[in-house]
């Protein structure tokens, strides 16, 4: 796909903040994303990216968590695009509001396994990941 304005090949975020529609669709899958901010359970809102007219490629029905990858173009989205159509933050640094610091840590796994890509991991169909805001342990040395 190219931009309208340049001509030049859109990047993968464009495409992912574009508008399209179901009749568009040439490459579908599903991922579902959970959230937890200190051992609780973070709300990902339904009809994130569903707009009356049309639907960003990465977007959500329900509250379900599930992720619904409906693309005019393959592409490898990223978390970072789901959470760009979101508006939301995050990153190895910070969930949402919540802020690494001296006494929290967020991690992520996929499918069960500690993944280090965080905001750059590319989404696959049936992806179970989790993000993990929680305190750390307290150091045991004097």
């Amino acid at each position: 796909m190219k931009n309208e304005t340049s001509g030049e090949p859109r990047s993968t975020r464009e495409i992912a903040l574009s508008c399209t529609t179901d009749l568009a669709t040439q490459f579908h899958i599903h991922a579902s994303l959970s959230i937890i901010v200190n051992g609780v359970v973070q709300a990902i809102p339904g009809q994130v990216g569903v707009k009356s007219f049309c639907m960003n490629p990465i977007h959500t029905h329900d509250g379900s968590g599930q992720l619904h990858i409906e693309s005019p173009v393959r592409r490898d989205f990223t978390v970072d695009d789901f959470f760009a159509v979101w508006g939301e933050t995050f990153s190895k640094e910070q969930i949402l509001s919540n802020a690494a610091d001296n006494g929290h840590v967020i991690t992520m796994t996929v499918n069960g396994k500690e993944n280090q890509d965080f905001g750059q991991y590319v989404l696959a169909d049936d992806d179970q990941i989790v993000i993990s805001y929680e305190a750390t342990a307290p150091s045991l040395t004097p």
